[in-house]
């Protein structure tokens, strides 16, 4: 008996035991990549289903080995809280910490929508601190394993990314708009109401016969079309009620079409079975069932976008939880029907806003003028009325694949334009609406996969799901959650995860000069564009934006704070950390600490130069990661001394503080040093938060 079928055998019996839902995961894991040339030229169906309004925090927070309530490094509000106690209102003492929406308990798994439109004011969002003042408490709740186990138990089984955004800091159709159309139309300079907010013509279906002729639609050209004109095939599967998820039918191009054109039938036509009269009993079975044909068939499109009937999107005041696992896990099902399709197949569920739930990650944003920050890269069509757009929250995005097994996190920055450039890389179809900002600072999605060795690591047991929809309906007679009277950060699940190797390579040194002003300097010798943000937690300053392309630096000059002490932290991706503190009395020359990964030789390196007019003593403290001594060096005026360090004890993770002796200067250095391999998540997750 061959490897694979008895890995199918055990794991089939294993789902087996615990619940229909899970067999689906169990045929995904068990049925092997068609390996042809070990590239993403294997690829042959790209899958695409999108999901609405929850956010990274609000659903994986709590999970084992990515960036959730256990982030070592989070951001500091004004004033040095953590992000985590966000005050009911900007600047208030009283605050809400996450609590969990338990959907035994309360009607928390179909609760109301919370307030998800355009953010309005990059002043109001710039600290990341108007959460409850405009979201309401509500914002704060989250749900864990027990909420979403058939979520949690696909992750496990496949790969997370845990740097995915939306698109912007807005609504559904613009976000939407991106992943099908590079742009909500900054890019391509029609700047309508569609840029932020949902402007259509209110047909929340999927027949194009009830279109409203006086919506004329959008002129500028999807992505749809461009595979079309390359002779890529694509479809949109959907039933008669999409919730309005099809945002082709915003385009003028797919409107008041004849029913036997091709762009009829790939992108408004609905799933054989789907009616008006049956469409709100619909549990998505004609549309798993469409999918399911064409798979057996061998006629699965090279690219498929899914938009979900009302019932099954998860929209919070729409749909609960439960009913979104249930339709996620019969088109896996659906998929997996033919194992030849299934292993050239990509499956990527996301998510197009985070709704109103909170998210502690910041996105990074495009600096618009020279008092925002920086960029090595133009960007023009990031600017709204003045106000920067991209990036929007954190949302999930899973990627199921035979070649993305093995529970693994990606923590590389993405957003939904990411979609549109993996299938680039794939077909070689370019999208010209996608800004050069947004190339930079996303990635393409290849890093989530291994196309030369599809990981075979695979999960034993996963939980009971087959009765979820049973919760459902008991909880529609439950109260509302509120936040708890005693109130405790929650924790994060015990344990790691692989981790995918990111393309980055970072530094960021810093000093202060004679000028009242604090000079930063940023290097990426990456493969791939950072963005950064920096705040002052004592300090009513900033923040302030820097992009950094890959094989570019940029340097910059802080202000200082008029009186007291500076206190700068600059943040970057996968928990990327440079903080320096210092005094901002009479200037004394201080010494300019560099810290850099050397790849070469799998160091990393800390040098310390002394200002030529004076010397000074040094120390070297390690955090967490490893068991290290205390290293003090004193240095001559003008000497340089570099300490080099050996990260893999700490599988390349680091937190170290740089004490210069007689004066409150200090620079803490963290993150994760990335040699080109794959590697574990942060141990410090669930450990402390500060």
């Amino acid at each position: 008996m061959s490897d694979t079928r008895r890995n199918f055998l055990k794991l089939m019996a294993a789902a087996g035991a615990v619940g229909g839902l899970n067999a689906s995961i169990a045929r995904a894991l068990a049925l092997p990549a068609a390996r042809r040339t070990g590239t993403i030229q294997d690829v042959e169906h790209i899958v695409v289903l999108t999901q609405e309004n929850r956010s990274f925090d609000h659903y994986y927070g709590s999970m084992r080995g990515v960036r959730g309530f256990g982030d070592p490094r989070p951001m500091l509000l004004p004033g040095g809280r953590s992000v985590w106690e966000q005050p009911l209102t900007r600047g208030a003492e009283s605050a809400v910490l996450p609590f969990r929406l338990n959907a035994g308990e309360h009607n928390a798994n179909a609760m109301q929508s919370l307030d998800h439109s355009w953010k309005g004011s990059h002043a109001l969002w710039k600290h990341n601190d108007a959460w409850i003042e405009k979201k309401t408490a509500l914002t704060m709740g989250y749900h864990t394993r027990d909420d979403i186990p058939f979520y949690y138990a696909l992750a496990d089984a496949f790969t997370l990314c845990d740097g995915y955004h939306a698109s912007l800091h807005g609504p559904t159709n613009p976000n939407r708009m991106y992943m099908y159309a590079g742009t909500s139309g900054l890019s391509v300079g029609d700047t309508g109401p569609q840029l932020v907010t949902n402007a259509d013509d209110n047909n929340w279906t999927g027949d194009a016969s009830r279109d409203d002729p006086k919506f004329k639609g959008l002129t500028w050209t999807t992505y749809a079309e461009r595979l079309q004109q390359a002779g890529i095939s694509w479809r949109i599967y959907q039933e008669y009620d999409n919730f309005g998820d099809n945002t082709l039918s915003s385009f003028a191009n797919f409107r008041g079409l004849d029913p036997s054109s091709d762009l009829y039938k790939r992108g408004r036509s609905i799933v054989a079975g789907s009616t008006r009269e049956n469409a709100a009993a619909s549990e998505g079975q004609h549309l798993v069932e469409a999918i399911r044909r064409d798979v057996m068939n061998d006629t699965l499109p090279q690219v498929s976008y899914i938009a979900a009937p009302y019932k099954l999107c998860e929209h919070p005041e729409a749909s609960a939880l439960e009913y979104g696992q249930f339709l996620t896990a019969r088109i896996l099902g659906a998929l997996t029907t033919n194992p030849a399709v299934w292993g050239k197949t990509v499956f990527l569920i996301n998510y197009d806003e985070n709704d109103g739930f909170f998210d502690h990650v910041p996105p990074v944003l495009p600096a618009l003028n020279r008092a925002m920050g920086a960029s090595t890269v133009d960007v023009a069509g990031e600017s709204f009325r003045g106000e920067p757009v991209g990036l929007g929250l954190r949302v999930p995005l899973t990627v199921v694949s035979p070649w993305s097994k093995g529970g693994w996190v990606n923590s590389q920055v993405f957003d939904h334009t990411s979609i549109i450039r993996f299938i680039e890389q794939r077909f070689g179809v370019i999208d010209t609406n996608i800004t050069p900002w947004r190339r930079a600072v996303t990635g393409d999605l290849t890093s989530a996969f291994d196309f030369a060795h599809p990981d075979r690591a695979l999960p034993t047991s996963w939980p009971e799901t087959a009765d979820s929809k049973k919760l459902v309906e008991s909880g529609r007679l439950k109260t509302r959650p509120v936040p708890p009277l005693a109130q405790d950060m929650p924790h994060q699940e015990p344990g790691r995860r692989l981790a995918r190797a990111l393309p980055y390579d970072l530094a960021v040194d810093g000093v202060r000069n004679a000028a009242q002003g604090f000079d930063l300097r940023i290097t990426n010798t990456g493969k791939a564009g950072a963005g950064f943000n920096v705040y002052a937690p004592d300090d009513h300053q900033g923040p302030w934006f820097y992009t950094v392309e890959a094989g570019k630096s940029l340097a910059d000059t802080l202000p200082l704070p008029a009186s007291g002490d500076y206190w700068y932290r600059v943040h970057g991706p996968n928990g990327f950390l440079r903080e320096f503190k210092g005094t901002t009395g009479t200037h004394i020359a201080q010494p300019r600490i560099e810290a850099r990964f050397a790849r070469h030789d799998d160091k990393f390196e800390i040098s310390v130069i002394a200002a030529v007019s004076s010397g000074c003593d040094v120390t070297i403290e390690h955090l967490d990661y490893l068991s290290e001594p205390v290293r003090v060096i004193v240095l001559q005026p003008g000497q340089r001394t570099t300490s080099r360090i050996d990260l893999k004890p700490s599988n390349h993770w680091y937190d170290i503080i740089v004490r210069i002796g007689g004066s409150p200067t200090t620079v803490r250095l963290a993150g994760h040093a990335e040699t080109g391999r794959s590697s574990v998540s942060d141990p410090a997750y669930g450990l402390r938060a500060t």
